[in-house]
């Protein structure tokens, strides 16, 4: 969404805009309306070193608490290149609220386009979220091992050169995030389809943290891009034990 459209949504009480940055951040200044919202506690740390997602109970409690229901729309933001508020709307999309989206820009696009901020704290009242596990969002390393004579099959591994190089999985093809940004949508296709990444592709992206996987995952749902999921598993223990 863009800061022009959002803009015009102030005083929306079915609009939920989300702070993603570190708390110090949103109290310095934030967008009017935004609550800080702790990207952190969408994770569980796995033994491996990865980090997966909150089961649904402490997922509904978090997002109950945040003001958010199925009447809710969300716009999430960040002070990067998007990766935090990119799993935080991952993550909801993955408990089936699809009303999810991403603040074009973060809130760098927002202060470029002339927008105020402001550091009024916003507490939300607190309403009843059901979650809805949508299993067409994320896969695990056994949904990703029944298929992997699939030749539609394709890893995106999203971390950086270094970690692929290190370990990966399977037959992992490396997009780093960010890879071609900023580009046009139809540059950006050509880039992405010059690479073997098409739209009939069943893909999976995964990294370490999530957050570049779910970069990854919105940049080809926006695309058009309708098969794809983030890797949402402890992958890390699995290649070591195949020893990949």
């Amino acid at each position: 969404m863009s800061p022009a459209w959002l803009s015009r949504q102030q005083g929306n009480p079915h609009l939920r805009l989300l702070d993603a940055r570190e708390r110090s951040r949103y109290t310095e200044g934030h967008l009017p309306g935004a609550i800080w919202f702790d990207a952190d506690a969408l994770n569980w740390p796995r033994l491996d070193g990865t980090i997966t997602l909150v089961t649904a109970a402490p997922f509904a409690k978090l997002m109950s608490r945040t003001g958010i229901d199925a009447t809710t729309s969300v716009i999430v933001y960040d002070d990067g290149d998007g990766r935090r508020a990119a799993r935080v709307v991952w993550a909801l999309r993955c408990y089936g609220h699809q009303q999810a989206a991403l603040l074009s820009g973060g809130i760098a696009g927002w202060i470029a386009a002339g927008y105020p901020l402001t550091s009024a704290i916003c507490l939300p009242y607190p309403r009843i979220f059901v979650p809805r596990l949508d299993d067409h969002q994320r896969a695990t390393i056994g949904w990703v091992q029944c298929r992997i004579a699939d030749r539609s099959l394709l890893l995106l591994d999203a971390r950086p050169a270094r970690a692929y190089a290190r370990e990966r999985l399977f037959h992992a093809r490396h997009w780093p995030w960010p890879t071609a940004l900023p580009a046009a949508a139809t540059e950006l296709r050509a880039i992405l389809e010059r690479a073997g990444i098409t739209p009939d592709r069943r893909i999976v992206t995964y990294c370490e943290t999530g957050e570049a996987a779910a970069s990854v995952y919105l940049l080809l749902r926006s695309l058009g891009y309708p098969q794809v999921r983030v890797l949402d598993d402890a992958w890390q223990l699995a290649v070591r034990r195949s020893g990949g």
